[in-house]
């Protein structure tokens, strides 16, 4: 995206933001009851991986300005209030991005109690003294009031909008959506929907303040979704709950009939469900990137005491892991094995040492891989033995396998250095399933054909009978 149209979107969005909070709470003198215009440009600047800040807060300035002047019909004023808040967005930025890689507001316990701090107390504070000056000086409003009316609306239009905005700026919905099956999908807009819906009932439909009926519902989107879900459920009591109080409905007007107590009721409340929320949500993801991290250190762990360190192939463990999965499920003669001995390897390390003989197993590894398919399960046994196992393959298959390593040694002989050149060769004994055959049963089969092809000679290939 360019500088000019990041400059527009930011400068829209903020105007768009900024317009319709002043117009839905507030009287056009006072402060309003909830400020996400913020939270905008904040989710824009911590994304933005080149924090284009003169970009950014030009254009949050310029939507500032003309928001306050079409709502306000003031001068000083705005410009002020633009000032006041465009000093907030650069503070909570450069405090966030000290130690926070990329999105990590709701990651952890302390990450989130660090967003609560800075976007929830100190950046608010240190704007809302220019910004209750304002409201005093200009619009004739009480500096006290004002100063904690801006702190309020602040910190709750930041906590409350920053995490979503910058999930939707850095695509992390799409990108939790995508990872989810169709049954985790439908359930998360269920629970957004119930928690919308919960919303609506509390606010707009029933007469008594039962303001603790939407806690059940988040906290199960909090369960269930992580701290995504949060985000947006979070969100959305927060725009409903507003826009009833502002407009005379709720819970909040049952409980005194003075606006600007109404506003503090509502901004307490918000602030309740924020420090009940982020900290748990924050929790169950740490919890869930705990048994994540656990799940995956499992996995390497297996993968390694299954592979062979220095081929890199399975080892012994691996080959019958590996065949003990495959063989009750294969029909009859659709699984082959190709035990494989390395002809005089001995004679190798004794002429040239160790660590050419290494060199001539993982030549010899190659050689397997190349003629093999990416589902063969190679496996060094340990020494100079290797097997082969060969899924949906018959005794004929194996054997051209088998042929085809032969081919490979003899056109791709083993450099013992740059100017030394020595052929190596393999002795191997092929064999295919029989019915109800074992993995163990089927390399002794396939070891009695491979010492038949070294009693031939070496260097041979030899078949096993049932």
């Amino acid at each position: 995206m360019n500088l000019r149209r990041i400059w527009v979107t930011a400068a829209s969005l903020y105007f768009l933001a900024a317009a319709l909070t002043i117009h839905l709470t507030s009287n056009g003198r006072d402060i309003a009851a909830l400020w996400p215009a913020n939270a905008i440009l904040v989710a824009m600047l911590l994304a933005d991986r080149r924090q284009r800040w003169k970009t950014v807060l030009s254009a949050g300035l310029v939507g500032n300005i003309a928001a306050n002047l079409v709502t306000r019909g003031s001068f000083i004023g705005p410009i002020l209030y633009g000032v006041s808040n465009i000093m907030e967005i650069a503070m909570v930025v450069s405090l966030l991005r000290c130690d926070l890689r990329q999105d990590n507001i709701l990651q952890s316990t302390g990450s989130t109690l660090r967003f609560l701090l800075v976007a929830g107390i100190v950046a608010p504070s240190v704007s809302g003294v220019l910004g209750a000056f304002t409201a005093h000086w200009v619009f004739g409003e009480p500096f006290a009031k004002s100063f904690v009316d801006w702190l309020a609306s602040d910190a709750l239009g930041l906590l409350v909008f920053t995490p979503f905005f910058l999930a939707v700026f850095r695509g992390d919905f799409v990108t939790w959506f995508n990872s989810r099956t169709w049954v985790q999908r439908l359930e998360a807009i269920a629970l957004l929907a119930f928690s919308g819906a919960v919303s609506y009932y509390v606010f707009f439909v029933v007469r008594q303040p039962m303001l603790f009926l939407l806690f059940p519902p988040l906290m199960l989107v909090t369960f269930r979704t992580g701290r995504i879900g949060t985000k947006a459920a979070v969100m959305l009591v927060a725009i409903v709950g507003s826009i009833a109080t502002m407009q005379g409905y709720g819970p909040v007007v049952v409980l005194t009939p003075i606006p600007s107590d109404q506003v503090h009721i509502l901004q307490a409340f918000l602030a309740v469900m924020l420090l009940t929320c982020l900290p748990v949500a924050a929790e169950v993801t740490a919890r869930v990137r705990l048994v994540e991290r656990l799940d995956q250190h499992n996995r390497e762990m297996t993968n390694q005491a299954m592979t062979d360190a220095l081929t890199g192939v399975r080892n012994r463990a691996g080959f019958y892991s590996a065949a003990r999965a495959l063989l009750p499920n294969a029909s009859e003669g659709l699984v082959s094995l190709i035990a494989i001995d390395f002809d005089h390897f001995k004679a190798i390390n004794d002429r040239w040492g160790h660590q050419i003989g290494d060199r001539a197993l993982q030549h010899v590894t190659d050689i397997l891989k190349a003629n093999t398919r990416p589902w063969d399960v190679i496996c060094r046994l340990g020494g100079d033995e290797f097997v082969v196992l060969l899924p949906d393959s018959d005794i004929d298959a194996a054997m051209a396998v088998a042929e085809r390593f032969q081919a490979g040694l003899r056109t791709a002989p083993f450099m013992v250095d740059h100017s030394t050149a020595t052929t190596v060769s393999l002795s191997m004994g092929v064999v295919s399933s029989l019915p109800s055959e074992d993995c163990t049963r089927l390399y002794g089969r396939a070891d009695l054909a491979l010492y038949a092809a070294k009693n031939a000679g070496r260097n041979q290939i030899r078949a096993a009978t049932a």
